[in-house]
């Protein structure tokens, strides 16, 4: 029989259909949660796969240049302030070589700087030529510094007496140009003498010899010069 309602007229349903209609109803919106769920499912790992590949990408080390090794610097040259004052060579001690002793010793150091000896003093502040290795100690040992070069150069030996003049003149006679040798003698008795000559058996151009030290110049360089003086002149060993 027809049952009226909202939009008209409809058949009346019997229970039993009525029950299998609300059951298919029930089941299709299961069906449509379920496959909501899959694809919600679905989306979740995709954003986290996206996320683990972003995030090893991060993780992986990128290439970055290479920082090159430190190389290492040659040490800084002495300022002009630090003083000069050769290398020390141990001492090779004071005896005193007897009359008729050969002059045979090996020194440590060419020119020496210290050993065996002759008691003799220099004639003069500058000389133009060499002395005995013997002569050089003794004024080496009572505190007098050489100033000693092996070329044959004019102006180098003229610079160097230039320098040890400078030094000697005190013990000149008022009025005097050339010390007696009485004067240099006593200069050098009390080690203040510096004194000048050739020595052309040495390598080097240029050396400079105190006891037990030696310092050696390619060319004459005076602040050198006088600070290797004023560092070891009247620093007698006796």
């Amino acid at each position: 029989m027809p049952v009226r309602g909202e939009g008209g007229t409809r058949e009346a349903r019997s229970p039993g259909r009525a029950k299998a209609h609300r059951i298919m109803k029930i089941t299709a919106s299961f069906q449509r949660r379920a496959t909501l769920a899959v694809l919600l499912a679905a989306a979740v790992v995709g954003c986290g796969s996206a996320s683990n590949t972003g995030a090893a990408a991060s993780a992986t080390p990128t290439a970055t240049p290479s920082t090159p090794a430190a190389t290492k610097q040659p040490p800084a040259a002495a300022s002009a302030g630090q003083a000069f004052t050769g290398t020390a060579y141990p001492s090779q001690g004071h005896s005193h070589l007897l009359p008729g002793e050969p002059d045979d010793f090996v020194y440590n150091s060419d020119p020496p700087t210290s050993g065996p000896h002759r008691e003799m003093f220099n004639d003069a502040f500058i000389s133009s030529t060499n002395l005995p290795v013997y002569l050089q100690v003794h004024l080496l040992e009572h505190g007098n510094v050489l100033l000693q070069y092996s070329c044959v150069c004019p102006d180098v030996a003229a610079a160097l007496a230039s320098i040890a003049m400078r030094h000697d003149q005190q013990f000149l006679t008022a009025g005097e140009t050339r010390p007696t040798v009485a004067e240099v003698q006593n200069a050098e008795d009390q080690g203040k003498a510096v004194i000048v000559a050739p020595y052309p058996r040495m390598k080097e151009r240029i050396a400079l010899t105190a006891w037990t030290h030696l310092g050696v110049l390619s060319k004459v360089d005076q602040p050198k010069v006088d600070s290797f003086i004023t560092t070891h002149l009247g620093n007698p060993t006796e």
